[in-house]
């Protein structure tokens, strides 16, 4: 049948928050619903969505699920990520953090972040120093060669992040300055540590770094990765993503929200993540209402949506009723540069019934980075 275009009237009561990174463990997504049952309704209730959502995967799924591009380096200067930092304004920029985390013997802190005292092993070649100035801080995934695969098209905010990122101990490492130096903006397919004993610590760390930023591998890239993670242990590595794919590419998951009366609350969550494709097909995710034998109610519908993607402009959202009538909740916007999309939409659902299998469509309309459905509530 033909679907009747009905555009809904979206008002934003949620603003998208930003990520700010410490050499901390990291806050993961919390995914466990609270159903509530009473007085006639049923409503499942969850924490409101971080930013960033746990994948854990086996070392050999994690390497094939890397997405595949050719990378592209035109426009690239290292002044694009802003680095070093002292993000939480103690005095000590990132390269001094990531020099006393990883110190073997603990330093001194002196005047200006001064270090003395310190002992560091380069696990990239087992040599040990007590001067910070042998030591250089290796961003694991080059600044290059995350511009190639993918940082090109972040905002400035989400370049310095990544650059200073103490929020995952694996993306920096306190390394022999001549080595980090030899190793430049290299991929495992052209540089390995001369330590062999820890290439499969480097693969793991690369592919858990490409993961946690969205990033994609070229070709030769993913088959070097490939044949050198089948010869480690196939851990599971855990990782929080902060830009990119969640942990399932499936297109649809369905929850069921089932009031015990006609005539309360009609809510229902579905917090399965969805990957965004880039610039590809709409994806889908379904909340199935029952037990509510009523019109939707006309004025106070909502519709939580919580999408993690670079670009909030590039996704458009739409809304599905059982009967396939639609609703535009967001469209897309060239002009919208910010991250993510952390909204309440209210729509007048009038004349449709409450009843059913409503879903929720998003697609990313332009190419150059990929994102995932988080979360979304429909009460009705």
């Amino acid at each position: 049948m033909d679907r009747t275009l009905r555009h809904a009237t979206a008002t934003a009561t949620a603003t998208a928050s930003a990520i700010v990174p410490r050499r901390l463990p990291a806050v993961v997504r919390l995914a466990a619903a609270l159903v509530i049952a009473a007085a006639g309704l049923l409503t499942i209730v969850v924490a409101s969505p971080a930013q960033a959502a746990a994948v854990s995967q086996p070392l050999r799924t994690m390497v094939a699920n890397l997405a595949v591009a050719t990378e592209v380096r035109t426009g690239y200067d290292r002044d694009l990520f802003n680095h070093w930092i002292d993000a939480d304004g103690d005095g000590c920029n990132t390269r001094y953090e990531v020099l006393i985390a990883e110190a073997t013997t603990t330093p001194s802190v002196g005047s200006g972040c001064t270090l003395s005292g310190g002992r560091w092993t380069s696990y990239f070649d087992g040599a040990t120093w007590t001067d910070p100035a042998d030591l250089d801080i290796d961003h694991l995934v080059p600044l290059a060669e995350a511009w190639d695969s993918g940082a090109r098209t972040w905002t400035s905010a989400q370049r310095q992040s990544f650059a200073n990122d103490l929020g995952d101990a694996r993306a920096l490492a306190a390394v022999t300055d001549d080595v980090n130096q030899s190793k430049g903006d290299r991929d495992p397919a052209e540089w390995l540590p001369s330590v062999t004993g820890v290439h499969c610590r480097y693969v793991t760390e690369w592919t858990a770094v490409k993961t946690r930023w969205g990033l994609t591998v070229d070709t030769t890239e993913k088959s070097r990765l490939t044949s050198l993670a089948a010869g480690c242990t196939n851990s599971t590595v855990t990782v929080d993503v902060v830009i990119g794919a969640g942990p399932t590419a499936t297109a649809t998951r369905t929850a069921t929200a089932s009031p015990t009366g006609g005539s309360g609350t009609c809510t229902g969550t579905n917090g399965t993540d969805v990957t965004i494709p880039d610039a590809g097909s709409p994806v889908t995710s379904t909340i199935t209402i029952s037990g509510c034998a009523r019109t939707a109610a006309s004025s106070s519908s909502t519709v939580y949506v919580n999408v993690v993607h670079p670009f909030r402009g590039d996704v458009s959202v739409y809304l599905y009723a059982p009967d396939n009538t639609y609703y535009v909740l967001k469209a897309a916007s060239t002009t919208d540069s910010a991250a993510n999309v952390n909204t309440t939409y209210t729509a007048n659902l009038s004349g449709e019934t409450a009843n059913g299998a409503w879903r929720l469509s998003v697609k990313d309309n332009a190419s150059g980075d990929t994102g995932y459905l988080n979360t979304w509530t429909l009460t009705v």
